[in-house]
C-alpha cells in the first residue's frame, strides 16, 4: 500500500469503461524472439541488487504463457526465489475486497449505493457515504493513517481505538466531488464485507474466490505460509538488503493483508476474463471511473508521515474499485508493503501480466513499469506508455516523475 511514497498513476483522461475478451481455447505461446529478452529483463533485477528476489508470470487471454524467477526468497538462507513463492501483495488486496462487495451485491445481500451506516454504525460520518464512493476513493474519509492506526503502522491497534481515532477527524471535503487514496476507506469495506455475510473476510473470500479458482497459495499476512519470502528494504541500488518492521495486520487488514503467488494472481486475472466470479454487469461497474473521470485527484504528504493530504493537483481521476485506469488499454493496481513491492496488471490486448520482489524502497524496482516494459516487448504495436507516479519527500513540493 502506497504509505511511504505515494505511487498512484496520475497520467491522462481514460474511456471510462473497459470491456474483455473471453479466453481461447487454442494454444498460445510468446512471440518469436521475446522470452529471451524477458528473461533477461527478470535476471538483472536480482543481479544488479534492485531487489534479492522476484517471480514474473505472464498469460494471454487467460491462459499463461511465461514463468520466471531469479534471485532469493531469502538472503540469509540463500533460498531461491520460486514461481511458488508467495509474499504480501499490499494492496492488490483492495481488488479482491472490491470484488467481495460487488459478489455481496449480485447476491443482493447489499446495495453499493447503500449508505456505510447500514452496516458499520461506528464511524460518526457513515450516513454520509455510500459504499461507491468508498470502492472509487471519492469518500472524503481521511487519509491520515498514523492518526487513524499509530504513528509507524507497525504496532497493534484495536477496532474500538481505531474508530475512536477516526471517528476525531472530519471528512476532508463533500462525498464525491475529490478523490483521494485512502486505506481506511477498503478497511471499512472489509468489514461490511464480514457483516452482510456473517463470514469473516477471508473465509468469505476463500469460499467465493480462492477456492473456486483454485488460488491455493492465497492467505493472509497474519498466518503465513512457511514457504513465504522475507522482505528487504535498502536506499539505493547494490547496498546491503535490511529488513525491518512491517506493516501490522491491524492496520492493512482488509486493504492490504494477502499474501499472493503469481501464478494465483493469473488465475484471478483469468476468471475475470471468463466471468467466473463477477457477471458482465459487476464488471462493468468495477471499471467504471467514477464522475465520467472530472473528479478531481488529490494528492500531497504530511510531513510527518509519508500519506496524501488536502491538495488538488487538477490531474483527472484514474481510480475505479480496486483498479488505477492510467488509459484505456490498463488495468493495474500495484502492492506496496514497508518489505514487498508487486504489480497485477491487464493490458487491452488480452495479456496479463503479475510480478512480485521481495523489496522495498529506493531500490530502483518499479514492478508497474517493469511490466509496461514487458508488455511492449510482447506487443509493440499496442506500445504503453511509461506509468507516471506521484514522488513525495517532506518538506519538498510535489512533482510529477515519469519512471523509465
Amino acid at each position: 500500500m502506497d504509505l511511504q511514497k505515494s505511487r498512484i498513476a496520475c497520467v491522462g483522461m481514460l474511456a471510462a469503461t473497459v470491456s474483455f475478451a473471453v479466453a481461447k481455447e487454442s494454444p498460445l505461446s510468446l512471440p518469436p524472439g521475446v522470452k529471451e529478452k524477458i528473461d533477461a529483463l527478470v535476471q538483472a533485477q536480482p543481479a544488479q541488487r534492485v531487489t534479492p528476489g522476484i517471480a514474473v508470470a505472464i498469460s494471454k487471454n487467460g491462459q499463461t504463457i511465461y514463468e520466471n524467477t531469479a534471485g532469493e526468497r531469502d538472503v540469509s538462507s540463500h533460498a531461491p526465489m520460486l514461481i511458488t513463492t508467495p509474499q504480501p501483495i499490499g494492496s492488490i488486496t483492495k481488488q479482491f475486497t472490491a470484488a467481495g462487495i460487488l459478489l455481496l451485491q449480485q447476491e443482493k445481500k447489499l446495495s453499493i449505493d447503500d449508505k456505510l451506516a447500514k452496516y458499520v454504525s461506528e464511524y460518526v460520518h457513515g450516513d454520509e457515504i455510500t459504499l461507491r464512493q468508498m470502492l472509487n476513493m471519492v469518500s472524503g474519509i481521511s487519509d491520515n493513517d498514523p492518526a487513524i492506526y499509530g504513528d509507524h503502522l507497525t504496532e497493534p491497534i484495536t477496532r474500538k481505538e481505531m474508530f475512536a481515532n477516526l471517528n476525531k477527524l472530519p471528512l476532508m471535503w463533500k462525498p464525491g466531488t475529490h478523490m483521494v487514496y485512502t486505506n481506511t476507506n477498503y478497511n471499512l469495506l472489509g468489514l461490511v464485507i464480514e457483516r452482510a455475510s456473517g463470514q469473516s473476510y477471508i473465509a468469505f473470500l476463500r469460499e467465493h474466490i480462492f477456492s473456486p479458482l483454485g488460488m491455493s497459495s492465497t492467505s493472509t499476512i497474519d498466518q503465513p505460509p512457511a514457504n513465504m519470502a522475507s522482505g528487504y528494504h535498502h536506499e539505493k541500488p547494490g547496498e546491503p538488503f535490511v529488513t525491518r518492521a512491517e506493516l501490522h495486520p491491524d492496520f492493512s487488514f482488509r486493504t492490504g493483508n494477502l499474501v499472493s503467488t503469481t501464478q494465483d494472481l493469473l488465475k484471478w486475472d483469468a476468471a475475470l476474463l471468463a466471468k467466473k466470479v463477477l457477471n458482465e454487469a459487476s464488471l462493468r461497474t468495477m471499471f467504471t471511473v467514477p464522475g465520467n473521470g472530472k473528479i478531481n485527484t488529490v494528492f500531497e504528504e504530511d510531513k510527518r508521515f509519508p500519506v496524501m493530504l488536502h491538495v488538488n493537483d487538477g490531474k483527472p481521476t484514474v481510480y475505479a474499485m480496486g483498479w488505477m485506469l492510467p488509459n484505456p488499454h490498463t488495468k493495474w493496481h500495484g502492492g506496496h508493503t514497508f518489505l514487498f513491492e508487486s504489480t497485477n496488471a491487464l493490458f487491452g490486448d488480452g495479456y496479463s501480466i503479475a510480478m512480485i520482489g521481495n523489496i522495498r524502497d529506493g531500490g530502483g524496482f518499479e514492478p508497474e513499469n517493469l511490466a509496461v516494459e514487458i508488455h511492449n516487448l510482447l506487443n509493440p504495436g499496442l506500445k504503453i506508455s511509461p506509468l507516471t507516479v506521484v514522488t513525495r519527500q517532506p518538506s519538498e513540493p510535489a512533482e510529477i516523475t515519469e519512471v523509465q
